[in-house]
């Protein structure tokens, strides 16, 4: 027979109301939290955009440094280290002065590897990137170049593009003009097969998938990397944009790579974001590729010439900003983005 039902326990008034009144005062509190914390945000994004909007005020009633402002807002360097180099120009200048003053401090600042050690020193590499940056391309120029130096039985190519429809045989086509062949890696215990199979390989490249820099896939394939001893290499598009590039820098953890490749340079206008990411981020430009030939469209990276092909970009009329808007701009990428103190280049 079934067991009856045993009644509830009696709970008083008084304890049930004590229940309700501390569960309304944890939410009360809670949401009290939440508010102050979204205030907090607002007054410190409200303040700085004062404080940029201040600063941009009283640099137009200098005019050597307003017109210096004016030029790297153009020429697509970022607002954070255009004011950095305008805070630091010397007093005196005339606009030849500082103009000659700000060349040299951008080329003192961009760490390039114009002797190619890269070539000379071999090492294994993986080149990663968002899609369409250039790195399949980049890893068979960066190999036959090699492969002139010290012969194509030092290199090994491996490809981990399992993404792109026709990845593989990309890299598989210049593999066969340099008479290297490529592996496929499918996966990490694959990579690793393969990373000690070429072990007494000079120098080892490694072309990955390209995956968008807000693809949360892109952590996981940095981590299978960092979990091989591979020395990453970030190719970046100089076509693209300075907000576009420092997303792609933060996501690939361009800080702890061994360099940067910059590609696709005979396509940009203004190729000036590259060089803005590596100077701070303290990243070194190991070389730039500016067409599809190999390996003849590669090129050692040159900072003197890499900082003349920026300030000297022309600009588009149909969008060149007059003072105002450069002025809402400045405030908005301020106040927006703070440059943390750790990466700051020393301008």
């Amino acid at each position: 027979p079934l067991r009856a039902a045993r009644p509830a326990a009696d709970v008083s008034p008084a304890v049930i109301a004590d229940a309700l009144g501390d569960a309304r005062e944890s939410i009360t509190e809670s949401v009290q939290q939440s508010v102050m914390a979204e205030l907090r945000q607002m007054k410190e994004f409200i303040a700085g955009q004062l404080e940029a909007l201040s600063w941009f005020e009283s640099t137009r009633r200098q005019p050597v440094r307003n017109r210096l402002l004016k030029s790297l807002l153009v020429a697509g360097f970022s607002p954070a280290l255009a004011r950095a180099l305008v805070d630091r120009l010397p007093e005196g200048c005339d606009d030849s002065q500082a103009a000659s003053w700000l060349r040299k401090a951008l080329v003192r600042n961009l760490r390039c590897d114009p002797s190619g050690s890269l070539i000379e020193g071999g090492g294994v590499f993986a080149l990663v990137g968002p899609t369409g940056v250039g790195k399949t391309t980049s890893t068979a120029k960066i190999a036959a170049r090699f492969a002139l130096r010290h012969g194509t039985q030092s290199i090994g190519l491996i490809t981990v593009d399992a993404y792109r429809i026709g990845g593989q045989d990309q890299l598989r086509s210049f593999g066969r003009m340099l008479g290297v062949p490529v592996h496929v890696a499918h996966d990490a215990p694959s990579l690793n097969d393969f990373l000690q199979l070429y072990q007494s390989k000079k120098l080892v490249l490694i072309d990955t998938a390209g995956i968008s820099q807000r693809d949360e896939r892109v952590d996981e394939m940095l981590d299978s990397l960092d979990g091989q001893s591979v020395s990453r290499l970030l190719v970046v598009n100089a076509a693209t944009q300075v907000e576009t590039m420092e997303e792609v820098v933060q996501a690939y953890r361009g800080h702890q790579s061994a360099g940067m490749i910059i590609s696709k340079m005979d396509e940009a206008v203004r190729p000036a974001a590259a060089l803005d990411c590596a100077v701070r981020h303290k990243m070194r430009v190991l070389g730039i590729a500016d067409g599809q030939r190999v390996p003849e469209d590669w090129h050692w990276a040159d900072p003197r010439a890499l900082v003349e092909r920026a300030l000297t970009a022309q600009s588009v009329p149909t969008f060149e900003m007059d003072e105002q808007m450069l002025g809402m701009m400045f405030a908005a990428t301020t106040s927006a983005r703070r440059q943390p103190a750790g990466r700051r280049a020393n301008v």
